[in-house]
């Protein structure tokens, strides 16, 4: 049950796969020889050799049950969800392990792109995770914030980096959120571990992400 709630809470504020009127626009992406690859931002990433790549459906129904947990009771946010959930496209997903696979904790690394062209003041990643950060204090999970955002350059480009710590009884989960945006989008990263040993080895995944601006 504890492992099955970690990966509920990867999801977040992030809507379903095919809640977003905007996936023909900047499509999906695909997966070519284990690379991930996005025509409309530019953008590879190898997968993690052995790596679990999620499913459209997977992904659906994990997200869905996501939002509920974030909402709770509070009709105000489910509703900004919703709204969110109509702008913002999930790109990929991809876990250590396989769903259900016996161990204390699945490391992921997921993207998403939110449409914000009709937010003129979302110029730029830290904007936007300024704005997320207010969503998740309003949700019913008690998310803290042990570093300010900083910046991180990735193939050229300048990120805005977010990192979050979730207590769950004896677990802590980090993510650090990746933001940047790019033409009428925020591209986020979302990186999830629960030990410095995972984020090394999500971080060394991301050094190898390639964005030609």
């Amino acid at each position: 049950m504890k492992n099955i709630l970690l990966i509920i809470v990867i999801i977040n504020f992030f809507s379903i796969w095919s809640g977003s009127a905007y996936s023909d626009e900047i499509g999906y992406g695909e997966i070519k020889n284990e690379t991930y690859i996005n025509e409309y931002f530019n953008m590879s990433l190898p997968v993690p050799k052995g790596w679990s790549i999620q499913s459209k459906a997977a992904i659906k129904e994990i997200s869905e049950r996501g939002s509920d947990l974030i909402a709770g009771d509070d009709e105000n946010l489910r509703a900004a969800i919703k709204v969110a959930e109509k702008q913002t496209v999930n790109l990929f997903a991809f876990f250590k392990y396989e769903q259900g696979a016996p161990v204390d904790f699945n490391p992921s690394i997921m993207a998403a792109a939110e449409r914000v062209v009709q937010i003129p003041g979302i110029k730029k990643g830290s904007d936007y995770l300024f704005h997320l950060k207010k969503a998740l204090q309003a949700g019913q999970l008690k998310y803290t914030f042990p570093k300010e955002t900083f910046a991180k350059t990735l193939s050229g480009s300048s990120f805005d980096v977010m990192p979050t710590q979730l207590n769950i009884g004896n677990a802590s989960i980090y993510q650090e959120y990746y933001s940047i945006k790019i033409k009428d989008y925020v591209l986020s990263l979302i990186l999830t571990y629960s030990s410095e040993n995972e984020k090394n080895e999500l971080v060394k995944t991301v050094n190898n992400l390639k964005l030609n601006r």
